[in-house]
């Protein structure tokens, strides 16, 4: 997402009816999560902003939770903060090996909300080391984490601690993470509604001038950073699937695309029409999503493909 896309989205966003805005980061890739975070803040108004996701493998836990006392103050309390370990094929892309990734979100998370509340810290994990290190705040801050996670301990993880969690992944994964996250909630005295559940999926508006190979090729990497035991509860092509897997890892998703059919495009992406699109949005809905992102990818004439389906969803909304 470039500087003009992003202040499109900010200035607009009341006027199509959205609840937030996430920001997501590529390790290595793009332009800078944090500036544009805090670019979308200044030029929004009422709408929430997050980052979704900030990988926690690649930043200093102290410039985290400096950013996020920033961000909070410069969005009056619209910040909202998406952090994760980060996607597989990044990590493996850059060399980056976490033996222990719950353990370590989580001691993220609780050194982030010590911090937040002026604690000094003394925390040693496989990511970094703190030395009574304190943000000397005058007053504590509580900024919301949503979590973007995937496997069944992060899931838990997610409904023990987080106030929200950011899901991917085809519909029967979906209806599974978030009963997931509802039980490890439950199971520590939490509400279920205590715990915000946005849905990430592609949703790829091919009906104003998004070509198909771009959701092809958008599908190809998301399948690629499926892990196994997301893809064993799939009634898909494995033989497939696995193929377009080897091609992504040793060549690119672009070559990978050439393989993906109509029926992977429907179960990994929310594409097509803006009707079937938004019949796909009130079917999350329905197995308890509370928020769906709106794209990316956004190729074509994605602006006008917002409205259009910002208008549709508050057209149902109104006749329901």
């Amino acid at each position: 997402m470039g500087v003009s896309a992003t202040s499109w989205i900010a200035q607009n966003a009341d006027s199509l009816g959205a609840k937030s805005i996430w920001v997501g980061e590529d390790i290595a890739l793009g332009q800078e999560a944090f500036v544009l975070t805090a670019a979308t803040l200044l030029q929004s108004k009422n709408v929430r902003v997050g980052t979704g996701i900030i990988p926690v493998t690649v930043h200093n836990i102290s410039t985290l939770a400096r950013t996020g006392v920033t961000l909070e103050e410069v969005g009056a309390g619209r910040f909202a903060y998406g952090l994760g370990i980060g996607g597989i094929q990044d990590l493996e892309k850059h060399g980056i090996h976490i033996k222990r990734p719950v353990t370590e979100l989580r001691k993220v998370v609780e050194t982030l909300r010590r911090l937040w509340v002026g604690e000094k810290d003394d925390t040693n994990s496989e990511l970094f080391s703190l030395r009574g290190f304190s943000l000397e705040l005058a007053n504590p801050i509580n900024i919301p984490i949503f979590l973007g996670v995937r496997g069944p301990q992060m899931l838990n993880l997610s409904g023990e601690i987080a106030d929200g969690v950011i899901l991917s992944g085809p519909f029967d994964y979906l209806r599974y993470a978030i009963e997931m996250v509802n039980s490890a909630a439950k199971n520590v005295g939490r509400e279920e509604n205590e715990v915000e559940k946005v849905i990430w999926v592609p949703t790829i508006p091919t009906f104003k001038g998004i070509e198909e190979k771009v959701a092809q090729r958008v599908v190809a990497l998301v399948i690629a950073d499926t892990p196994d035991a997301v893809l064993d509860m799939l009634s898909v092509d494995r033989e497939k699937v696995n193929q377009i897997r080897e091609i992504v890892a040793s060549s690119s998703p672009k070559e990978g695309a050439e393989f993906v059919d109509d029926e992977l495009l429907d179960v990994f992406s929310i594409s097509g029409t803006r009707e079937h699109m938004v019949d796909r949005f009130q079917n999350l809905s329905e197995i308890g999503a509370t928020e769906v992102v709106v794209g990316p990818p956004f190729s074509g004439d994605w602006r006008e493909a917002l409205v259009e389906i910002f208008e549709e969803a508050d057209s149902r909304r109104k006749t329901a």
